[in-house]
């Protein structure tokens, strides 16, 4: 090649957009899945905090509540999720130095939205300790 046809071939910009949007979109697909993601998890936590709450106060507001009663009562306000991936969900009551405690856990597996890809499923692990009336 002559030193005429490589500056013509190094100046041509024609096909340069095509380049720079197949290097842009896999950047852009991604950060979007990402955000995404990260919103699903943030969405899941907070619901599981929500019902955790739910429970907790029917506990603490009615103290002869049943165990499967205050475990109904956090499963109901589980609104917006999917109830079957929710793995544990534990109540139970005790004492310390003579003061009632109330103390549930809750564990969920948020499956990845991630396509193409098998990732195990996120587990998010919630846990809250309340007082409750003697």
């Amino acid at each position: 090649m002559s030193r005429v046809a490589l500056r013509r071939f190094a100046t041509d910009e024609r096909g340069s957009f095509g380049i720079e949007y197949a290097v842009a979109i896999p950047v852009l697909v991604t950060m979007m899945i990402g955000i995404m993601q990260f919103a699903a998890v943030l969405h899941t936590s907070g619901v599981m905090r929500h019902a955790l709450g739910e429970g907790l106060r029917l506990a603490k507001v009615d103290p002869t509540a049943t165990t499967d009663e205050v475990i109904a009562e956090t499963r109901g306000s589980m609104k917006g999720v999917d109830l079957n991936k929710m793995t544990n969900l534990h109540f139970e009551r005790d004492q310390v130095n003579a003061t009632r405690m109330g103390r549930m856990t809750m564990t969920y597996d948020l499956q990845p939205i991630i396509p193409f890809a098998e990732i195990p499923p996120i587990t998010l692990t919630e846990t809250r300790q309340v007082y409750l009336p003697s």
